[in-house]
């Protein structure tokens, strides 16, 4: 590399940082980016029940990043959806069961990761 070659580079290497500054970046707490990065097989409880992740689905759409749990015990199936609303920060759990549907709290979900 030539010494003429380094201003080029010098633009180059700023352009890229300027480019990822300007970038907008999921922020997330760690206990939420936790139940956004659950993979099979790990365990989840809530309340005295325990759930194997059998699935993960992650997508997108105007609220914002999302993944859906396919969630599996021995009485059945249910679905964890985990959104993080991108306009307020805010990060919406719901349990879809055969009992119905319902919001959580994240505390309320305990997660066991295998080892």
């Amino acid at each position: 590399m030539s010494l003429s070659s380094l201003p080029s580079l010098s633009r180059t290497l700023l352009g890229c940082l300027r480019a990822w500054w300007r970038v907008d970046r999921i922020r997330a707490s760690p206990r939420d980016g936790q139940l956004l990065r659950l993979h099979p097989p790990c365990v989840i409880a809530i309340g005295d029940q325990r759930f194997e992740i059998a699935n993960r689905v992650v997508g997108q759409d105007a609220d914002g990043p999302f993944v859906v749990y396919d969630c599996r015990d021995s009485g059945g199936s249910a679905k964890l959806l985990v959104r993080l609303v991108t306009k307020s920060s805010r990060t919406l759990i719901r349990w879809i069961g055969p009992d119905g549907e319902r919001s959580l709290d994240e505390e309320a979900i305990s997660v066991f990761e295998p080892t």
